[in-house]
């Protein structure tokens, strides 16, 4: 510490030696000698030698220190800056999220970036003309998709949540849109996600009702029947109440007017704990690149994070799922046509984070999709239908590109060979003498199999009496149970599943937002069974109408009431063609109002200045700039039901499904209001 007035330096004497010299404001100096720490008064003057090899050096006069103190100032800033991302990475749980979506999105996203600019600066291709890039451009493309898919799913997974949601509502209706190794290797997600160990989950239960597992449950199987983005079920058989309780056949009744029996199989559905610490993060993150980038979405988004938030109580669910029962059977739709599981509270066992509902046999929609196209492959004499869904996916995109829609002759799947010169030959029969031709195959397959099995494992000289006894017996088993119970009829299947959610839309308002083929149940007699009514959309009146009058003008194909209708209720779309700006163009209205309840129609575009436009170019440069809430979710709802169809290869124009009961809905409020 050096007192006010003084200087430090550094003085050297004729011996070499080198001392610290301390400089005062009088006319002498200090100098402190290294070896025995006395001071030797220097005078201070103008001439002689010793005043002339002073060099008096003041503190951060010099370059190398302010280098110095820049550095260590910046080193501050860093570790500052570190200790604050350590702080929020450990302590708050959407800034984590943020960190670990972005750590496995980034590299896939730079990668791409790189694909691009690669060949564009290296190799000479224009990637913004997608259609005119050369084969070895698209194949780079093809391996990137290839490479990636599998990461993706990944990241989904760890990540969980909402982005499990994500995934499987893009696995449904990116057929046909996205490359087709996205789609299978989403697939799984609609029968849902690696499950949690029965001990954690019996906690749950156990501390969410307050009773010990053995007291709710004669029996629990450990292993879930299945298990999705914010929950997985278990099959289980309830323990009645008491036996006082109940008559002398042991049953009782609901609060539907169903019999069932005391102890009977139920599902129960069990939350995971941290879903809605997930959620509410995930939100937060997503409202604040909403508030940024599109303010007038902020709405949008808090609707819809108000879905969100209810699916996380199960109390809820057990109220929309009891409403939805009761619409559906003063339809006379439930349950002669679809089933839709009870709720099981009379234990007491529905609390916001356990639900217990009877117990539905059936297949999901999702495995007997999946069976079809395997059927079709073995048809075909592939292994398996991996190579058969890539040449689904190309039909459809193809079959989208002339307009999409539903089709007579609905999308062929079985390529340039000689079963597809027979099908073109059978005309608008093509698919179903296909899929009987397939379904027939393969019950002369399996039948036959069962030949190869005894005369691969029985004696030669069987008897006809044990043949007949080993064939009962390959017969009954557990494979070719399944297999007789996938022999469905997917068409009408798919027709139910459209109209029922028409009904449930413009009828009642009130309507399961999540149909994706993981919820969607076929029983052994051919009903629909419709699962978890977590995610419900609620339709006002004044909705439904907007909503059947868009869907009729769809139907008719009338684009200036379609867009009249959008326009009037604030939606605004701008796109950029020619290096001009347009805003709010009919036709261009009435193809995004075709995305949301009509049909995947990427053909060319005619714009009111007459000029015809690829729609895919356009729609790069599109922004909606304001998009109403019914127009959003009625997008989400319409996009999964035509996904779906559009998987089983049957493609429909949802206007045309649901042109009827649109009708029906508006004479109806017609008919209230003159009265």
């Amino acid at each position: 510490m050096c007192p006010k007035g003084f200087e430090i330096g550094s003085a050297t004497d004729k011996s070499g030696s080198h001392h610290r010299k301390v400089s005062a404001s009088s006319s002498s100096s200090l100098v402190v000698s290294p070896n025995n720490n006395s001071y030797d008064k220097i005078p201070r003057g103008g001439g002689g030698a010793m005043g002339t090899i002073h060099e008096e050096i003041k503190i951060f006069s010099s370059p190398v220190s302010k280098q110095k103190v820049l550095v260590l100032f910046l080193l501050s800033i860093l570790v500052m800056g570190l200790a604050i991302f350590v702080l929020l990475y450990t302590t708050n749980h959407g800034f984590r999220r943020t960190v670990q979506f972005w750590k496995g999105a980034a590299p896939l996203a730079l990668e791409y970036k790189l694909i691009q600019l690669k060949a564009k600066y290296m190799d000479g291709i224009d990637v913004g003309e997608i259609e005119n890039c050369p084969p070895e451009y698209h194949q780079r493309i093809k391996q990137y998709h290839i490479r990636t898919a599998p990461k993706a799913v990944t990241l989904i997974i760890e990540l969980g949540g909402i982005y499990v949601k994500i995934g499987q509502v893009v696995s449904t209706i990116g057929s046909g849109i996205l490359d087709d190794s996205y789609i299978t290797a989403l697939q799984p997600l609609q029968d849902g996600v690696p499950a949690r160990d029965y001990e954690q989950i019996s906690s749950i239960i156990e501390k969410s009702t307050g009773r010990k597992m053995d007291d709710l449950f004669v029996h629990f199987e450990q292993i879930p029947i299945g298990s999705a983005s914010i929950a997985q079920a278990h099959r289980a058989t309830l323990r009645p109440l008491s036996v006082s309780n109940q008559d002398t056949q042991n049953n009782s009744y609901d609060e539907m007017g169903m019999e069932y029996y005391a102890g009977e199989e139920v599902v129960v559905k069990v939350q995971y704990p941290e879903v809605a610490e997930q959620f509410n993060a995930d939100f937060n993150n997503l409202e604040l690149l909403v508030r940024i980038f599109m303010p007038t979405a902020i709405d949008l988004i808090k609707s819809i994070r108000q879905r969100h938030e209810d699916e996380l109580d199960f109390r809820k669910e057990a109220q929309n799922l009891r409403e939805v029962t009761r619409n559906m059977q003063r339809h006379g739709l439930e349950p002669s046509i679809i089933r839709i599981p009870r709720v099981r509270n009379e234990t007491g066992i529905c609390t916001q984070h356990v639900l217990a509902m009877e117990y539905l046999h059936g297949i999901s929609l999702n495995s007997a999709i999946t069976d079809e196209q395997n059927k079709f492959a073995k048809a075909l004499g592939k292994s398996d239908a991996e190579e058969l869904r890539s040449m689904l996916n190309k039909r459809i995109r193809e079959h989208f590109e002339r307009g999409g829609g539903s089709s007579d002759e609905n999308i062929s799947i079985v390529g340039n060979d000689l079963k597809l010169k027979i099908a073109e030959v059978v005309g608008p029969f093509a698919a179903s003498t296909f899929r009987f031709y397939a379904h027939t195959k393969d019950r002369v397959g399996n039948f036959l199999l069962g030949f190869r099995k005894i005369g691969a494992t029985g004696p030669k000289n069987l008897s006809a009496g044990k043949m007949n006894s080993q064939l009962m017996e390959i017969d009954t088993t557990k494979q070719q149970k399944q297999v007789k119970k996938k022999h469905f009829n997917l068409a009408k299947i798919i027709k139910t599943l459209v109209h029922v959610h028409g009904i449930q839309l413009l009828k009642d308002g009130v309507y399961n937002a999540d149909p994706h083929p993981g919820n969607c149940l076929i029983l052994p007699d051919g009903r629909l069974g419709l699962l978890d009514y977590g995610m419900v959309g609620r339709f006002s009146e004044e909705q439904r109408k907007i909503v059947a009058s868009v869907i009729t003008a769809l139907a008719r194909k009338d684009k200036k009431e379609t867009a009249r209708w959008y326009i009037a209720q604030g939606y605004e779309v701008t796109v950029r063609h020619e290096k001009k700006l347009l805003s709010n163009d009919i036709n261009v209205i009435h193809r995004f109002a075709t995305f949301h309840f009509d049909k995947v129609d990427f053909s060319k575009i005619t714009l009111e200045t007459g000029e015809k436009v690829d729609v895919l170019k356009l729609l790069r440069t599109a922004q909606e700039r304001f998009v109403p809430v019914w127009a959003v979710q009625g997008q989400r709802l319409g996009g999964l039901l035509m996904g779906i169809a559009v998987q089983t290869a049957r493609p429909i124009s949802l206007a045309k499904e649901w042109e009827q009961i649109a009708s029906q809905t508006l004479k109806e409020m017609k008919s209230r209001t003159d009265s």
